[in-house]
């Protein structure tokens, strides 16, 4: 009856599966119930591709006999999919669940079952618990909305997710229709607005496009020009071209906002100009816009801007060169630099923090002679790409003494992230120093650095990470997990230096993570060193 079938369980395969569902379940006559083994992977890598498909071969016998009446199909991996109607369908669906949890545990060794499970590695390489594997049941009606197959594996999917727990994403576009059609308080409004653009909704676009063109008031407006942006269809750029003629400034601005967001580079020439709109903030907007879309012949606008006294109030002024500043920064053309030096040396330019970080941001040798002579003091974003190995030099021995301090040391990471030669020792050293105050992100920031620099540990900096646990400071188990991660991979310490702190932690991710370190330390030793060792009870009268 089926010509394709799995050759792991001998159920139809997935063109019988398409058949049969296009057949009995898209018309309505029937339910599809989506089944498949929660924790699968993680029991699957921890016991082994044998043990793992005799669990698969299991439940498909036991889905075969409680759902003889009716189909039953193997998608692949550990998933199923059954077919039926009527309520001795979902009993027997049930049965089969129960079925599947009563014979599980006689999987397990007899540690694991009383646990209640196995401890292993998730897909993110966190250590953590995980139960005894158990059955999703995912049972999807046909309804209005479900024209494809297609369509109602992404409804089984959404289900499966809630059920499970985890967050999923409904689609909003039906909500907002609902909403304009009944009416809302305008917050509400402008946020189920823009929900629809950052979920890229692509159906909420003719309700947009009516907020957009029909009279709403402009609060709203401006709210559905930045979703159309996100969407970024070219129905959308459409109706944006259209708004930059919108009475409204603050609508106008939106407009300038949402075309960089959908055109992306060919932006700039469209919202180029709009650089002399009446609208300070429509103004500001296109010179951030400029920098944002990277077009480049948009720098002489932005340079005049830079300079030029604004309509209006002094605040006015300030605002627009420093939208027309950062819109340099983000273009980061080095035949800007010699402008914004000569900006940073003008008495009572403003503003000149703004002009300072253009500098650092389109770099050369400018920048660094600025930073040296003059704020001793690394930025927070610095271009490093067109400036002399000389100023880097220096450079980078600014960077270590920042090292050293916990309110620069962020700024010092970042540097060498960005760093484009090889750095010295004393960089390194003083990288490896730096975790001894580091914590949680940051520590595995400068870890994850020294990895991809090619520094390996040593011991000083496994006693230094140690005497902080010692002490009971909380590093955070990814940052160490991370840590071990660089020691392995990297070596420079033994692997008996890793049992006090790490291996006899009373934190288990971590412990197997440094057990997973061990295990290539030793092998990456028996491989470089062909020496035998004694073994015996008088080699060593010590103990660790």
């Amino acid at each position: 009856m089926f010509p394709d079938r799995s050759p792991l369980t001998g159920l139809p395969g997935n063109r019988s599966i398409a058949e049969y569902l296009n057949k009995h379940v898209i018309s309505g006559e029937m339910t599809a119930v989506y089944v498949d083994i929660e924790n699968f992977k993680p029991f699957n890598d921890h016991y082994g591709f044998a043990l793992g498909d005799a669990v698969i071969r299991r439940l498909a016998m036991i889905l075969s006999e409680s759902v003889c009446e009716w189909f039953t199909g193997h998608i692949g991996g550990d998933d199923f999919i059954c077919a039926g109607s009527g309520s001795d369908f979902f009993s027997a669906v049930e049965e089969a669940r129960h079925r599947f949890r009563s014979i599980i545990p006689g999987f397990y060794t007899k540690r694991d079952r009383a646990q209640g499970g196995i401890e292993a590695f998730d897909r993110r390489g966190s250590y953590r618990f995980f139960p005894m594997l158990d059955v999703t049941v995912v049972p999807v009606e046909k309804d209005q909305s479900i024209l494809s197959l297609e369509e109602l594996a992404a409804a089984a999917g959404r289900k499966k997710k809630l059920l499970k727990g985890e967050q999923m994403v409904e689609p909003i576009y039906p909500v907002l229709d609902l909403a304009v059609r009944k009416g809302l308080p305008v917050q509400d409004m402008k946020a189920l607005i823009e929900s629809c653009g950052i979920l890229r909704e692509e159906k909420a676009v003719p309700v947009l496009s009516s907020i957009l063109t029909e009279g709403f008031h402009w609060n709203l407006r401006k709210s559905a020009a930045l979703a159309l942006g996100h969407i970024g269809n070219t129905r959308c750029a459409e109706l944006l071209l259209e708004s930059l003629k919108d009475r409204n400034p603050h609508v106008r601005t939106r407009s300038v906002e949402g075309l960089v967001l959908a055109l992306g580079s060919s932006s700039g020439p469209v919202i180029g100009p709009l650089s002399s709109d009446c609208s300070t903030w429509v103004r500001r907007a296109v010179f951030r816009g400029i920098g944002r879309s990277g077009w480049t012949e948009g720098a002489n606008i932005l340079e005049k801007a830079a300079v030029s006294h604004a309509h209006g109030r002094r605040v006015n002024t300030i605002e627009e060169r420093r939208a027309a500043l950062e819109g340099i920064s983000m273009l980061g053309l080095s035949a800007e630099a010699e402008l914004l030096f000569k900006l940073c040396g003008t008495p009572d330019y403003q503003p000149a923090e703004a002009a300072f970080e253009a500098l650092c941001a389109v770099g050369t040798d400018m920048a660094a002679d600025m930073i040296l002579n003059g704020s001793q003091k690394l930025p927070a974003v610095l271009n490093t790409f067109e400036m002399s190995r000389k100023m880097l030099k220096a450079l980078e021995e600014l960077a270590v003494s920042s090292l050293e301090h916990e309110d620069t040391i962020v700024t010092a990471v970042r540097f060498f992230e960005g760093y484009p030669h090889k750095i010295s020792s004393a960089a390194a050293a003083g990288l490896k120093k730096s975790l001894g105050s580091c914590y949680g992100e940051l520590f595995r920031r400068v870890v994850m650095l020294l990895d991809k620099l090619g520094v390996g540990a040593d011991r000083s900096c496994t006693a230094r990470i140690a005497s902080r646990l010692e002490r009971g400071q909380r590093i955070g188990d990814d940052a160490l997990c991370a840590f071990l991660g660089w020691i392995s991979r990297r070596g420079g310490v033994s692997a008996g230096a890793l049992l006090k702190s790490y291996l006899r932690t009373g934190r288990r991710p971590v412990a197997a993570a440094a057990a997973m370190a061990t295990g290539v330390l030793v092998k990456r030793g028996l491989d470089d060193n062909t020496s035998s060792f004694n073994y015996s009870d008088h080699s060593d009268g010590g103990r660790q």
